[in-house]
């Protein structure tokens, strides 16, 4: 039975990606990953913090002469340039068969985007762009807020020849409209969605806190939602991310039209065994299903393929409102 899929341009010998995530920091724990039975990891995001650094200088570039802007780029290459990472990189393809793919975690285009290059060079077989623009800042539209979103990518691109994916949220205006543009853009790949950190109160203490949230079952159907009503209308691949949970949850992106799944919480809470079993219950639902390889299914039940099609948007709304059958 053919478990193997494509994911931009990637060959995976099955659709389970580790997501990029505290399990994947290092090449001891993405190589478990591959023995786990992963298709391809993505490796724990390197933040653009981490090479902006903090001093107050950067954030005024516009105003410098450029030879010494030249030199502050020089100064932060030596005390914030992703030298581990890269390191990491190195070592991963050593030592792994499947893809290694990278990933940044950036808010802006400024300074970090030329990185990317030493993340090629380093042997990374993808780059994946964990963009987190959280949509609070009350002057800006949304039309400023999608043009970080393509500045970067742009940014990107004139660096590197390595495929490119987004993983974005879902706080847009019009979602289906910025996908398309992320495609005519060159993105090779989309992935349905991150998740913001979220916030909580402590009531005796009255303080704010944040906390990770490792079951997220709105998260999930978003996902399901979007990767039904735009695969089969873009040319790039979509992965589905969030709360994916069991093999029936891997079947139903599937039929949708993904590409490959990403998973992180339930590997954090049950382990890395899951993954295994992911794989197990896809191959008997196939088996039982009479497929012989995930080509003969996925996107089945997508927006182009589906007969009931608008139950992915305003008549199943309306069926489930006012009862009707």
């Amino acid at each position: 039975m053919d478990l193997s899929t494509t994911y931009m341009g990637l060959k995976l010998r099955n659709p389970i990606v580790v997501a990029s995530s505290g399990l994947t920091k290092t090449a001891d724990q993405i190589k478990k990953c591959e023995q786990a039975g992963a298709g391809a990891v993505v490796m724990k995001s390197l933040f653009e913090e981490q090479i902006r650094g903090e001093a107050s200088v950067i954030e005024q570039t516009d105003m410098m002469h450029t030879e010494a802007l030249d030199y502050v780029r020089a100064e932060i290459d030596m005390l914030y340039g992703p030298h581990e990472y890269v390191d990491t990189i190195r070592e991963a393809k050593r030592n792994l068969s499947i893809p290694v793919i990278a990933s940044v975690n950036c808010y802006t285009s400024k300074w970090w985007t030329g990185y990317a290059e030493q993340i090629e060079a380093a042997g990374a077989d993808a780059l994946e762009l964990n963009t987190y623009v959280y949509p609070y800042d009350m002057e800006k539209g949304s039309y400023a807020i999608e043009n970080i979103y393509f500045d970067i990518l742009k940014s990107v691109l004139d660096h590197v020849n390595i495929p490119v994916s987004l993983k974005v949220s879902p706080y847009f205006t019009s979602f289906g409209n910025f996908a398309e543009k992320l495609d005519q853009l060159g993105a090779d790949g989309l992935v349905l969605f991150n998740r913001f950190i979220q916030p909580d109160i402590d009531i005796k203490s009255l303080t704010s806190s944040v906390k990770p949230m490792f079951d997220d079952p709105i998260s999930y159907t978003h996902a399901l939602r979007w990767v039904a009503l735009l695969s089969g209308k873009l040319n790039l691949d979509i992965v589905a991310s969030g709360n994916i949970r069991t093999a029936e949850d891997v079947v139903k992106q599937l039929l949708v039209g993904a590409s490959a799944i990403q998973i992180a919480s339930v590997l954090y809470q049950k382990g890395l065994g899951v993954i295994q079993d992911l794989i197990d219950g896809l191959q008997q639902w196939m088996k039982d299903e009479n497929f012989s390889s995930i080509d003969q299914f996925r996107g089945q039940l997508n927006e182009i393929n589906d007969p009931h099609s608008n139950a992915f948007i305003r008549s199943q709304f309306i069926k489930t409102i006012t009862n009707i059958e």
